[in-house]
């Protein structure tokens, strides 16, 4: 049999599983990346893939399963878990929410970098929200790096750093295409969830809001089995009961995660209105976005976007051993702000971001 014919069929068969309810194994999703990056394979093979696989749910060996894949096909970072003898730390959101709010986990590692925890941040253009971390970042004048030497040298001189995927994950141009078909007929994919899974230079300690309480356990699970060292799964909702995609100084949150070899899960929640109201996080642009991060950066700035900003990178701090527990992260965060650490953080990554061109 012609090895081009190879790949389509086995989407085809995995499709055909994924519609019986039948879940894969790691292994299995492996091998199905070779189809889903094969440029013969046609869109509309990886979309009904992928839809299949959404409509039946991703399982956490599944996911394992994609994301090593897609990691052994990624560019080098030269950097792996840990800088400085620090755990590396990473912010992402699963996306697929389509709720137009301020870029949070974003700004909130670059308040956990100023307060010395050294942040590989990893993510994309907005696929499904006008705004995506990459677009966020341009915005406010910062640029991703581009290979090993530029994510050594901007960790070294900013202690914050971007990767943005496709940059170094070139295997995502093959699903390219199908992603933009699912994201213009309004469904989420694998990718969603992925995103987290796949930052190259494998942070030990990450933070992933989700909008779908449901996939925190599949999530979990995954960093389980591609060993994380420490993780946080975070699902919050703003005083209306409506989902953030990350913690929310505004409502109910629960967190589910690992912090040095221990498994935690709790729920806490907010009521007081001390931090304003969810209409304040909303950004329907990058350059609002961008407005909002700045401001509250510089000390002022929506008290909404603030509060979440501390809540989010307290979590992180907290993760890393640099503090006691949450609520001293958050102090350490707030502190961070306050001092005018953060706002300098983002100077100096502006500064490298001009010394190296477009």
């Amino acid at each position: 049999m012609s090895c081009e014919r190879v790949a389509p069929m086995a989407l085809n068969r995995a499709t055909e599983h994924c519609r019986e309810g039948r879940e894969m194994s790691g292994l299995e999703t492996e091998d199905l990346v070779a189809g889903l990056i094969d440029p013969k394979t046609t869109d509309e093979v990886k979309v009904a893939f992928l839809t299949a696989w959404a409509e039946k749910g991703e399982t956490a060996g599944e996911l394992a399963g994609m994301a090593r894949a897609f990691l052994a096909k990624a560019k080098a970072t030269g950097v792996t878990g840990r800088w400085g003898g620090k755990g590396l730390g990473d912010c992402c959101g699963t996306g697929g929410g389509g709720r137009p709010i301020v870029n949070l986990s974003t700004a909130a590692g670059m308040v956990a970098a100023a307060a010395g925890l050294p942040v590989a941040k990893h993510g994309n253009r907005g696929m499904t929200r006008p705004s995506g971390s990459a677009d966020a970042l341009t915005a406010l004048g910062v640029r991703g790096v581009k290979d090993a030497g530029e994510l050594a040298g901007c960790l070294g001189e900013v202690g914050c750093a971007f990767l943005c995927a496709p940059d170094f994950h070139p295997a995502f141009a093959g699903v390219a295409a199908a992603r933009k078909i699912l994201s213009a007929q309004g469904k989420r994919s694998a990718f969603h969830l992925l995103g987290p899974l796949v930052n190259p230079a494998r942070p030990e300690v990450r933070i992933v809001g989700v909008f779908r309480e449901e996939d925190m356990g599949r999530l979990a699970g995954a960093m389980d089995l591609l060993g994380v060292e420490s993780y946080a799964i975070l699902h919050g909702e703003d005083e209306k009961g409506a989902p953030l995609g990350e913690l929310s100084p505004l409502g109910r949150n629960r967190v589910m995660g690992k912090k040095s070899g221990k498994k935690f899960d709790f729920t806490e929640e907010n009521v007081s209105g001390e931090w304003g109201m969810s209409g304040d996080l909303e950004a329907t642009k990058a350059d609002e976005s961008a407005a909002k991060i700045t401001a509250v950066l510089a000390g002022d700035g929506a008290k909404a976007v603030r509060g979440a900003l501390i809540w989010n990178a307290g979590m992180m701090l907290w993760l890393a051993g640099m503090v006691e527990n949450w609520e001293k992260g958050r102090g350490l965060a707030e502190q961070t702000i306050r001092s005018g650490s953060a706002r300098a953080l983002l100077e100096r990554w502006r500064t490298w971001s001009r010394g190296k061109g477009s």
